[in-house]
């Protein structure tokens, strides 16, 4: 190899650290809409969390997104629960479908909102307490 070809093998791990980074961004912002979407009577249309959520910013690798701009690109979609719209949103800003080399065993969301509906659960009871 001379000096003016590029190390393949250096180039592949730059480039797999940066996606790395994307899709752990990703998964933070994703951590933080835990909850968010819990208010709306499903199913709900990209329109309508377009115009809720149009002003809210996630961040990203490169750049701050607005959750709107989000739901715009996902024109024409409805969600059947706030799982799918979490998901929905991961995929969108990975820029890739969410597959088996993206998966983490950590991250089970169904478990996630069960636990939020346990915990707004007991929230009720002890106001109801009061």
């Amino acid at each position: 190899m001379t000096d003016d070809e590029p190390d393949t093998e250096r180039v592949q791990d730059a480039a797999e650290d940066r996606r790395r980074e994307r899709a752990e961004l990703a998964e933070h912002a994703s951590r933080e809409l835990q909850g968010r979407f819990n208010e709306f009577n499903y199913p709900v249309s990209s329109e309508e969390l377009a115009v809720e959520y149009g002003d809210e910013t996630i961040d990203l690798a490169n750049e701050t997104e607005s959750l709107g701009s989000v739901f715009d690109r996902l024109v024409d979609e409805q969600y059947e629960s706030p799982t799918e719209v979490r998901e929905a949103v991961y995929s969108e800003i990975t820029g890739e479908a969410a597959g088996m080399e993206e998966y983490n065993a950590e991250r089970d969301l169904d478990a996630i909102d069960e636990g939020e509906r346990f915990e707004g659960a007991s929230e009720e009871q002890g106001e109801n307490r009061q």
